[in-house]
């Protein structure tokens, strides 16, 4: 290296940043810099290492061989730089921040008793809780926006994500109490398809198995509602506007209320997986392991 300087923490998070989100004024935004001291920060480390860290066309970067393999050494200091201010001899350090991203169903009613305990014992943390589909939620783990997600989903694996279940969740077929289908299966497939699907947003995974389903037992859908929010959802199956597929309980209330039916399906019970991933480089700190004791716990 060249130059007689020092390389600050803060500039390896940057450089990090960057990198991870592909943008200066991203990441700018999300460590609440100024654009000018995030190009401080790589124009000193360039001077430091001797040579470009990044490709810049115009509007769009791309990150030089020096600054790939660069990369690679600041995951490794940043983890341990994490480990060593969290070292700690009797007690978890109650102050710190933690980004968690959670599916939206999971988030009103399965996890708000863990999260809920969990702020009251650890008050002095700052919890960033981001509600999102799967695949976006994923997107955000892997440029290091989040620290885990939390989401409900058929069981998979992923690049360089670990992933664990803990959970499993009933998926049902709800229509209006006015709706006059009992089955959704190939036999009454020209009856079904007459009626109204509503579905949530396209890159939900909710959305995307229930497309896969209709499409199995060859029912091909002629009208379509979509929303973004799962209330939205609900609130228009009361209206009878149509059916869903939805987590169980996300609608037992509804059941139980008898605003709404449940129809059946075409063979064996739906079920999807609540589960936990993060990064296979995510160092995770006590905080953060005793964050998902909680959610493991109340789940």
């Amino acid at each position: 290296m060249k130059g007689d300087g020092y390389m600050e923490i803060r500039k390896f998070k940057t450089f990090k940043k960057i990198v991870e989100l592909k943008s200066f004024s991203k990441a700018a935004e999300s460590l609440y810099y100024g654009k000018s001291t995030v190009s401080e920060h790589i124009q000193s480390l360039e001077r430091e290492v001797g040579a470009p860290l990044f490709d810049r066309l115009g509007k769009t970067i791309s990150v030089t061989d020096t600054g790939n393999e660069l990369y690679k050494y600041v995951v490794e200091l940043l983890n341990t730089y994490d480990m060593i201010k969290n070292i700690s001899v009797d007690k978890i350090d109650t102050k710190g921040e933690l980004n968690i991203g959670i599916s939206e169903s999971l988030v009103i009613y399965r996890l708000n008793s863990g999260l809920s305990q969990f702020n009251h014992v650890y008050p002095n943390v700052n919890l960033k809780i981001i509600s999102d589909n799967c695949s976006k939620l994923r997107e955000r783990l892997y440029t290091g926006e989040l620290d885990l997600i939390i989401t409900l989903e058929p069981k998979m694996d992923f690049e360089d994500l670990i992933t664990h279940k803990i959970s499993e969740e009933n998926l049902i077929f709800i229509s209006g109490k006015e709706f006059d289908v009992k089955d959704i299966n190939r036999e009454n497939k020209s009856e079904i398809e007459k009626k109204c699907f509503i579905f949530t947003e396209k890159e939900c995974s909710l959305r995307q198995f229930f497309q896969n389903y209709l499409y199995n037992i060859d029912v091909l859908p002629l009208r379509i509602l979509e929303f973004s929010s799962i209330e939205a959802v609900k609130q228009c199956v009361v209206s009878n506007l149509g059916v869903s597929l939805l987590p169980k309980f996300c609608v037992e209330d509804l059941i139980e209320a008898k605003k709404i039916r449940v129809i059946k399906g075409n063979g064996d019970e739906i079920k999807f997986s609540t589960q936990i991933s993060y990064h296979k480089n995510k160092w995770l700190s006590p905080l953060l392991n005793e964050f998902m004791k909680y959610i493991i716990k109340t789940s």
